[in-house]
């Protein structure tokens, strides 16, 4: 013990203390980092790291469609043609006409439809046949003057009337008719306009004189 506080040497004793304070020094710097070194890690507050939101996501209602509807039909606003649909055609002629004679066919066309329907009548749509049994005797196919054009609007209810005069007599193509008499007996005059619509007239054809 009196060495450590009286040190002997042949040195200055302030050297010794010198020395001995730096070995003090470096003892208690060790002590620090041995313990720096082997102290048990300390338990922080550690901050809840909070969980991601998951976003269930919504499902989206149907639209809802409104149900097709059909095209409506427009309304003709102008005048239709006339036709089987909206129109009519009657025949008539004389009962009994002579070998010598004429035969005065009258035809009419009427609108039978509530709106006015355009007439559109001519040798490719009418046309007028003679027969006697199977026998074709005459017909406006033969010739297409025999027939009279005519174009024009009939209001609902009205109708258009012309006269076709036969000879009593046979046609042939090319507008030619015979001048031979035709026998007495039965015969049928048959009318066709726009292929659907049909008159009929059945008359006697008797002797000259």
């Amino acid at each position: 013990m009196g060495s450590l506080l009286h040190p002997v040497g042949a040195q200055p004793a302030r050297v010794y203390w010198a020395r001995r304070a730096v070995l003090l020094g470096a003892l208690v710097l060790l002590i620090v980092i041995g313990f720096a070194l082997f102290r048990p890690p300390g338990t922080g507050n550690v901050a809840a790291v909070p969980a991601p939101s998951v976003t269930t996501p919504t499902q989206a209602s149907p639209t809802s469609t409104p149900p097709a509807t059909g095209t409506p039909t427009p309304t003709p606003t102008g005048p239709v043609t006339c036709d089987q649909t909206n129109s009519d055609l009657a025949l008539a002629g004389y009962q009994k006409v002579k070998q010598d004679g004429k035969q005065a066919f009258r035809v009419a066309v009427t609108n039978t439809g509530k709106q006015p329907c355009v007439l559109d009548l001519k040798a490719s749509n009418f046309s007028l046949l003679v027969t006697s049994g199977t026998d074709r005797i005459w017909t406006t196919d033969h010739c297409a003057k025999w027939v009279p054009a005519k174009k024009q609007t009939l209001k609902p209810q009205k109708s258009y009337e012309f006269t076709l005069q036969w000879g009593v007599n046979r046609s042939m193509p090319d507008c030619k008719q015979s001048k031979t008499q035709l026998r007495p007996g039965t015969y049928v005059a048959s009318a066709t306009f726009v292929e659907n619509l049909k008159g009929r007239q059945v008359f006697q054809v008797t002797k000259a004189g």
